[in-house]
């Protein structure tokens, strides 16, 4: 009978504490009390200087509420409550400013035309040069340095025949040509023949070889000689015994 009283009137008091100041903390060293609408929780130890949580339930239709120490309560207020990670999406961009740029990129086609003659322009300085370098290799072989070319022909000079034709030597001595003829072929016949000096802006002149040819350009009936120098022929025409410099006189037919 005193234990319900005195439930009683803790419950009563706990409901007056609460009405005006809100939950009410039990005193350390209290005995733990139970009833139906209201519950006192003790401390697990009495040495133990400071306020103990508990769980108050005043009826069946008011919520559960809990109380906490100040120290911890002033943690709570101090921590920052965490920041929350949205995703954040890249902006949109519009798919036409790159189609611009790229538009604004493209190569125009008259940049291909002045590549290709260019291309042609260097393929054809280097195929001239290339045929150059091989034209005078091959003279090298042929014709020596200096330049030298040597044929027989009858041309009717020192009793020469076909069984002992006439020799002939022409030699492009830098730049001046000269003609040695030996008599059917007896060099102690022999006779030169003093022939132009090559001028002209090409410095190579001394690399074009005098090659000779025999035939009649006047219609006397006898072989006259042609020294070909490159686009250039020089003729000698034949007195019977030996060779003279054609003149403006000379019906020259070649």
């Amino acid at each position: 009978m005193y234990h319900q009283i005195r439930s009683i009137i803790l419950q009563k008091t706990i409901q007056m504490h609460h009405d005006h100041r809100g939950p009410v903390v039990a005193p350390f060293g209290s005995t733990t009390l139970v009833s139906r609408d209201a519950r006192a929780i003790s401390p697990q130890s009495t040495t133990r200087q400071m306020p103990v949580p508990y769980t108050y339930r005043r009826s069946a239709q008011q919520p559960v509420t809990t109380t906490a120490s100040p120290a911890i309560t002033a943690r709570m207020r101090a921590t920052p409550a965490p920041a929350l990670q949205t995703s954040q999406k890249a902006p949109y961009k519009s798919p036409r400013p790159e189609r611009e740029k790229e538009a604004n990129r493209r190569i125009h086609w008259l940049l291909f035309i002045g590549v290709g003659m260019l291309v042609m322009l260097a393929l054809w300085v280097l195929t001239s040069w290339l045929i150059s370098w091989g034209t005078q290799r091959l003279d090298d072989i042929r014709y020596g340095y200096p330049r030298t070319y040597q044929t027989d022909a009858v041309v009717g000079h020192g009793g020469d025949s076909p069984q002992h034709p006439s020799h002939f030597i022409a030699i492009n001595l830098h730049g001046h040509i000269i003609v040695v003829e030996l008599m059917a072929g007896d060099p102690a016949k022999a006779i030169t023949y003093g022939g132009p000096y090559l001028y002209g802006t090409n410095s190579n002149v001394d690399q074009i070889p005098p090659i000779l040819e025999f035939k009649d350009v006047n219609g006397d009936g006898k072989p006259d000689m042609i020294i070909h120098l490159g686009d250039q022929n020089i003729v000698f025409i034949n007195t019977g015994t030996k060779f003279r410099p054609s003149d403006a006189n000379d019906k020259i037919h070649l």
